[in-house]
């Protein structure tokens, strides 16, 4: 098995959150410095446990190598950006597209995807009503999306895109609120993909950020653009980082599950290219271009 390069965001939502604030604050001190003295702005440091922690137990994989003559049986669960919402060409109640990462992920002779169920909409009580009786125990690899619906965190971009009104306001909070109930939800969606597939690699794709942060300057600085963008990709981040921890705590229990970081970094939603749908239907998910990173990152997991 080949992992990703080490290089992505920081780990976890104590760095991450606090990276986004902690650049705000130190704009707003650097902005007043010519009326008032200047101060140093300490920046929010992650828990001992993060920046101590010893590297997490490596299960044995189970995913033998997959050829022409007997590839890789495929197993594709989740919700919208599984399905490939955003990607163009969706069809049926669950839009899914020929677009989609396991779509492209299948076009390798040696992988076939066996099950593709991923719906648009779809929460973790949705993938373990719906989704889980798809899987049997010759499936060798199951892909994953989920808990942006648990979240609702498709409805941030378009209630902050003009900065921290109280709408934006009452969105972020009300995703931020829903966050202690998803522990939970995560790791019995994973026990239970598990269970029914005992032989399979779970990996488990994470939601790229909305935004690339623009350069904090007086332009910028109190602007809606900055405003928003750290209110939005602050929620996601939270999001991220408690899909990785439940990741995590699966793999110290011996499961052969991974959690995938897919970046979008430079094609964020105001990006001269970005790789996000920006209005209609299928706003705020990936297009194609935003698939196939998705599928280019996690099938190199899959040889």
């Amino acid at each position: 098995m080949r992992r990703r390069s080490s290089t992505r965001r920081p780990r976890g939502l104590a760095r991450l959150a606090g990276a986004l604030a902690a650049l705000v604050i130190a704009a707003s001190a650097t902005a007043c410095s010519d009326s008032a003295p200047s101060r140093v702005v300490p920046t929010p440091s992650a828990p001992a446990s993060q920046t101590s922690a010893s590297p997490e137990p490596e299960p044995t994989s189970t995913l033998r190598v997959g050829t022409a003559s007997d590839p890789l049986r495929y197993a594709a669960l989740g919700d919208s950006y599984s399905a490939g919402m955003g990607g163009g060409g969706e069809s049926g109640r669950c839009l899914r597209s020929p677009h989609a990462y396991p779509r492209r992920i299948a076009a390798s002779r040696s992988i076939v995807l066996s099950r593709f169920v991923a719906c648009s909409g779809a929460t973790t009580s949705d993938v373990l009503k719906n989704q889980i009786d798809s899987l049997d125990p010759r499936i060798d690899v199951v892909t994953i999306t989920i808990g942006g619906n648990d979240l609702r965190v498709s409805e941030l971009p378009s209630a902050c895109a003009k900065g921290q009104t109280p709408a934006c306001k009452a969105a972020v909070a009300r995703s931020v609120s829903l966050l202690h109930r998803l522990p939970t939800k995560l790791t019995a969606t994973y026990r239970a993909i598990a269970k029914a597939a005992p032989h399979e690699r779970i990996l488990v794709a994470d939601y790229p950020l909305f935004y690339d942060l623009p350069a904090i300057d007086e332009k910028t600085l109190g602007s809606a653009e900055l405003s928003s963008a750290v209110a939005v990709d602050t929620a996601v981040a939270s999001l991220d980082a408690t899909i990785e921890k439940a990741v995590s705590l699966q793999r110290q229990a011996g499961t052969d599950i991974q959690f995938v970081d897919v970046t979008f970094s430079g094609h964020g939603v105001t990006a001269k290219t970005p790789w996000f749908v920006l209005s209609g239907r299928d706003a705020y998910h990936p297009t194609s271009a935003g698939y196939a990173r998705y599928a280019s990152t996690l099938s190199a997991l899959m040889k």
